[in-house]
């Protein structure tokens, strides 16, 4: 068992160099060395790091490191990447990385390949979204969406919402896309105010579907959709993120049009798959795979980099 952090030596070195470094101010530090821009900048993956203008110098990178190593951060993070349950909490391997693997790797994990599934979801999912936004998928009364609604709570809301607005520019502009996750009904009376049951997809993220703020919520709005279109409207209307497919279907909803995810993945970490429905069908596919793209350069840099030189 190691030590608690507190009381590790590379923690004890730390916080002896923070009383030598704490005065000094950046002039000092550029004049001293001014090569520090060199090694204390980072380049990858599109990403520019520079901590240069931070009151750190190569004695706090070494040291830093040290306390990496000490605390066995490189090993953690290579169990990690090889699907080892990491998560000691719940038991579970923690794999988002898989989310964001391309379609030509595999990665074995309890005699599956992980990668192969995560294809499989997002071959349906972009297979889904090229129909919503050509227009080939029509709603109860023949008219295209225009409207998408995203419900979830936590992670199921946060990392859709967050990468819309971040990509709003990337977007389908002419639809409306919205987010509901408070359990207070107004959220819901907001979300739909102006829109057109008849034009407007409903997707429910929820991999139980049994989360009460979501299924709260998604009860109302398929109330919205039947009190405007009628009952036989819901599997044109409303989509699901889920794997309990029985609920799914006692919902109304098309057990074809569920795309599901997994426990080794949670929190915002699961926009890179089927949570990010909502994200591929603002962007298309082809931009969420350049998403996709990008987090996987990030996780290779977290993998391959040097720790004086790794970003993460």
């Amino acid at each position: 068992m190691p030590l608690p952090l507190r009381n590790s030596p590379a923690w004890a070195a730390l916080e002896r160099h923070h009383t030598d470094v704490e005065g000094l101010h950046l002039r000092e530090l550029f004049a001293a060395d001014p090569d520090r821009l060199d090694y204390l900048t980072v380049d990858a993956t599109s990403v520019y790091a520079d901590f240069s203008k931070h009151r750190v110098t190569a004695d706090t990178i070494a040291l830093l490191t040290a306390l990496a190593r000490e605390r066995e951060v490189e090993a953690r993070r290579d169990a990690m990447f090889r699907g080892e349950r990491i998560n000691v909490t719940e038991d579970r391997a923690v794999l988002h990385v898989a989310l964001r693997m391309p379609r030509e790797r595999s990665l074995i994990v309890e005699g599956k390949d992980v990668v192969r599934e995560v294809h499989d979801v997002l071959d349906r999912m972009a297979a889904f979204c090229e129909k919503v936004r050509g227009a080939a998928w029509h709603g109860s009364t023949g008219k295209p969406i225009k409207n998408v609604i995203n419900i979830g709570i936590g992670g199921s809301d946060l990392g859709p919402a967050m990468a819309y607005e971040a990509l709003r520019y990337y977007s389908r502009r002419e639809m409306t896309f919205r987010f509901v996750s408070n359990v207070d009904g107004s959220d819901a009376i907001e979300a739909t105010r102006d829109l057109d049951p008849a034009e407007t997809i409903v997707i429910v993220s929820s991999k139980t579907f049994s989360t009460i703020e979501t299924m709260t919520n998604a009860r109302a709005l398929r109330a919205w959709i039947v009190d405007a279109l009628g009952e036989a409207a819901v599997p044109l209307h409303v989509v699901a993120v889920s794997t309990n497919l029985e609920a799914v279907a006692e919902f109304g909803i098309d057990p074809e049009n569920a795309f599901g995810f997994w426990d080794w993945v949670g929190g915002r970490y699961s926009m890179g798959g089927a949570i990010g429905l909502s994200t591929m069908l603002a962007v298309g596919p082809d931009a969420f795979t350049d998403l996709l793209a990008g987090f996987h350069g990030a996780d290779e840099h977290f993998l391959t980099a040097p720790l004086e030189k790794n970003i993460a």
